[in-house]
């Protein structure tokens, strides 16, 4: 004769059997809104973009940040962005690069933007940069910027001297100068060393790159200055260029 704990029992193994079938598809659903989620993340990061260009009439030198803002999004460093900040004029592109295993190179702004189909891959840059000679490039290493540089230099013999590369600090100026570019930039904005000063007004270097705050110092710098300004309007006295979305 069953007993009142032996229905328990069923009711306990029928209840179990029903979680352990719908467990995977539980996980799945969910694993599918977090894809989702991330995609959205990734796509929209950045927005919204340049959705008003303003034509300036000014002597200093405009270089497009990220390749140039898009009207959906900021930062693109991608082709499109290349074609259409052209197109406006500009001739001289920043563009963030990430070096991955195997010495493949890869745009973006931030690392989420790796995964992001619509930035650009090194190769695909130094093609562009082939077909349209009037442009140079100042990449800007998210990774280690001597290993960065030498790949680019490695794989563009033709384009260096296009090619405008970034010094960050003293220690890799000797480094980055051997690849064979063009004359670095010395640049600010990445940190603020004790003794720039010096170093920068002692060196060789096409540029001196500094941050919005730090205009006051642009007197001071014996070499042409550029302000890395993004979209916020400043009076910088004594600035050659801007980097700018």
């Amino acid at each position: 004769m069953a007993s009142p704990n032996d229905d328990l029992s069923d009711g306990g193994k029928r209840r179990s059997s029903t979680v352990r079938r719908w467990r995977p598809r539980i996980l799945a659903g969910l694993l599918a809104i977090i894809a989702v989620n991330f995609a959205f993340n990734v796509k929209n990061k950045h927005a919204p973009g340049c959705d008003i260009y303003r034509r300036v009439q000014t002597d200093r030198l405009l270089i497009a940040h990220g390749a140039g803002g898009l009207p959906d999004r900021m930062y693109p460093n991608n082709i499109a962005a290349l074609d259409d900040a052209y197109a406006r004029g500009l001739r001289v592109f920043e563009m963030d690069f990430w070096e991955l295993p195997f010495g493949v190179i890869r745009a973006g702004h931030n690392p989420t933007d790796l995964l992001d189909p619509r930035e650009a891959w090194l190769s695909e840059v130094l093609d562009w940069m082939r077909r349209h000679p009037d442009t140079r490039l100042m990449p800007d290493m998210k990774t280690d910027n001597v290993s960065g540089l030498q790949r680019i230099s490695a794989l563009a013999p033709d384009l260096r001297d296009r090619i405008t590369p970034f010094v960050y600090t003293a220690s890799e100026d000797q480094a980055v100068r051997a690849l064979g570019f063009s004359r670095p930039v010395y640049a600010l904005f990445h940190q603020e060393e004790p003794g720039w000063l010096e170093f920068a007004n002692g060196r060789d270097f096409a540029a001196v790159a500094v941050s919005a705050h730090q205009i006051d110092r642009i007197a001071a710098i014996d070499h042409p200055v550029i302000v890395y300004t993004y979209d916020v309007m400043v009076k910088a006295p004594g600035a050659r260029g801007v980097i700018t979305n």
